[in-house]
């Protein structure tokens, strides 16, 4: 297949994970994609520390790691369900700003997300994280609720 050919094709899809319903369903929807499509499925969490001095922060990684470990493995399941062996990738910092870095750098085809992550009091504060993706990222975006 010719690089024209393969324009617009789906090969690569990302899905930022954070534990909530609506990630579940967006693990769900993009595994079917992946296997519909062929197509690689990543799964990205990102271990937010907005608002925490960097010591505290620091404290706090190992019981952090362990509660990130869970959401990617909870999702990671449900895409080997569907399936599809996913890759899955940890990152720590301001949420929105990790997925839109790892975005600019790996440039998947499609974003598969949830909408409904933080409860509401939280979203306000911190601003909607799927919002920012959607406005910012160069890829197709899909958002799931």
């Amino acid at each position: 297949m010719t690089e024209v050919e393969r324009e617009g094709q789906i090969r690569s899809i990302l899905v930022p994970v954070d534990g909530s319903q609506s990630s579940r369903r967006a693990v769900r929807l993009a595994a079917e994609m992946a296997r519909a499509f062929d197509a690689e499925l990543t799964l990205l969490h990102v271990e937010s520390i907005e608002g925490f001095p960097t010591l505290i922060a620091e404290a706090n990684t190992a019981q952090g790691d362990e509660e990130a470990e869970l959401v990617l493995g909870e999702n990671a399941k449900i895409a080997r369900g569907l399936g599809i062996e996913p890759n899955v990738v940890l990152r720590r910092g301001a949420i929105a700003s990790q997925i839109l870095r790892f975005v600019a750098v790996r440039r998947p085809d499609l974003i598969v997300m949830g909408t409904r992550g933080l409860t509401r009091a939280t979203g306000v504060l911190m601003g909607s994280v799927s919002q920012a993706v959607s406005r910012r990222a160069k890829s197709q975006v899909v958002l799931v609720r």
